[in-house]
């Protein structure tokens, strides 16, 4: 079945890669189409897979008819597009975020599954998303100098260590952990941690993770 992935001018050139990895797995046919052709596409013409822009998309009702089955790609910034477009029926939402391999496998997973019907897990994956969109706002709510900190921490650096490498007291580098733990709303370093991996923030979650995580 041919699959056509609407994008938006900006995200042309990604749309292109994912084009070209859904063809080389025999979806012979699929292509890119305006953002605004959305609302004319109807089920018959194929899968729909929505490249979502970072800002989001104020979905129009035509729009919203056209997402049931469609695969939705985005990422945590367009979390309240996502999760209407969820909403409205649409098969499943990927995080455009993950390495472009990481991308494709969760896109011919989507791609195998039934066009049908809603995922079945669509109640726990907006439920993921929302959880993700909030703690991703906490993590830019950190300084740069707070998120240095953390990513030091992260690394399983000491608070001396985190001091001699800082060029700062220890003394204010518990201070930073304060509002850091403040900030991101948990209650110790290990928490803290758990929330950066979770975020997408850092570079060392596993390929397995980067695989089978959607968000």
């Amino acid at each position: 079945m041919p699959v056509t992935v609407f994008t938006s001018t900006s995200d042309r050139e990604l749309a292109n890669a994912i084009v070209a990895g859904i063809s080389a797995k025999t979806h012979f046919g699929s292509r890119t189409d305006d953002m605004r052709l959305l609302a004319h596409h109807t089920r018959d013409r194929g899968r729909a897979l929505v490249l979502l822009p970072r800002a989001g998309i104020d979905w129009k009702d035509l729009e919203l008819s056209a997402l049931e089955g469609a695969i939705l790609v985005g990422g945590l910034s367009c979390s309240p597009s996502m999760i209407r477009g969820l909403a409205a029926g649409a098969h499943v939402a990927i995080n455009s975020e993950l390495p472009f391999q990481s991308l494709l496998d969760e896109v011919h997973t989507a791609l195998g599954g039934d066009v049908t019907q809603p995922s079945s897990d669509t109640a726990s994956l907006v439920q993921r998303i929302r959880i993700r969109a909030e703690e991703s706002v906490r993590i830019a709510s950190l300084t740069d100098r707070e998120f240095e900190i953390l990513g030091s921490l992260y690394s399983g650096r000491s608070v001396d260590a985190v001091a001699r490498t800082a060029h700062i007291a220890p003394t204010t580098v518990r201070a930073h952990i304060r509002s850091i733990l403040h900030k991101l709303q948990v209650h110790s370093q290990l928490e803290a941690c758990a929330l950066l991996r979770r975020s997408g923030h850092d570079a060392r979650r596993s390929e397995l993770e980067l695989r089978i995580g959607r968000f």
